[in-house]
């Protein structure tokens, strides 16, 4: 049997600003990117919450609730969801990557595996770090990094014991636009 012995979490609080409206609540397949990642995260999860404004993101299958501290990027996000989840290990997406899928989530919730703090995606040079999977150990290494003013994912993953997930989307059934990122009106 499955371990739903987790909490799923939506980054949705980004501005959109190249977008030109909010990403979140984009049509998208018959719903919005927004529940398209609830739906994804469902079944692997006993928790979804998504991070952002209770006010645009309310969701019937999630537990909307604000950043703590806005203004902080999708680090400060993952820092919420760390802070406020019922579980010690997150899936976390952001809202944006519609073409996430089961195997992907399979495959890091199979690398959270002892002392790790985070499995995150690797592909050539790239890494996918709103797209992985947190332990709750990562809080304070992930909490100095804001409070020091860095808000790069990539420092934060440094600083905490990261196992990465070589895959090749393209090659091996994996497929091809994987960590599409949807930004402006002409990735639609």
């Amino acid at each position: 049997m499955m371990d739903r012995g987790w909490t799923g979490v939506v980054l949705a609080g980004g501005r959109s600003s190249r977008m030109g409206r909010d990403k979140a609540l984009l049509p998208y397949a018959g719903t919005t990117l927004l529940e398209r990642s609830v739906e994804l995260l469902r079944p692997h999860c006993r928790e979804v919450l998504i991070i952002g404004d209770p006010d645009k993101y309310a969701s019937a299958h999630a537990t909307t609730i604000p950043d703590a501290v806005p203004g902080r990027g999708p680090l400060g996000g993952v820092s919420t969801a760390l802070r406020r989840a019922r579980y010690v290990r997150l899936l976390v997406v952001a809202c944006d990557l519609p073409d996430l899928n089961d195997r992907l989530l399979i495959h890091l919730k199979n690398g959270m595996r002892g002392d790790v703090d985070a499995v995150v995606p690797r592909h050539g040079d790239l890494v996918e770090p709103l797209a992985a999977a947190y332990h709750r150990h990562a809080i304070e290494a992930i909490e100095r990094n804001l409070g020091a003013g860095r808000l790069r994912m990539s420092d934060a993953l440094q600083a905490i014991n990261t196992h990465y997930l070589a895959l090749e989307p393209g090659a091996n059934g994996w497929p091809t636009h994987l960590f599409r990122n949807l930004n402006t009106p002409g990735d639609l």
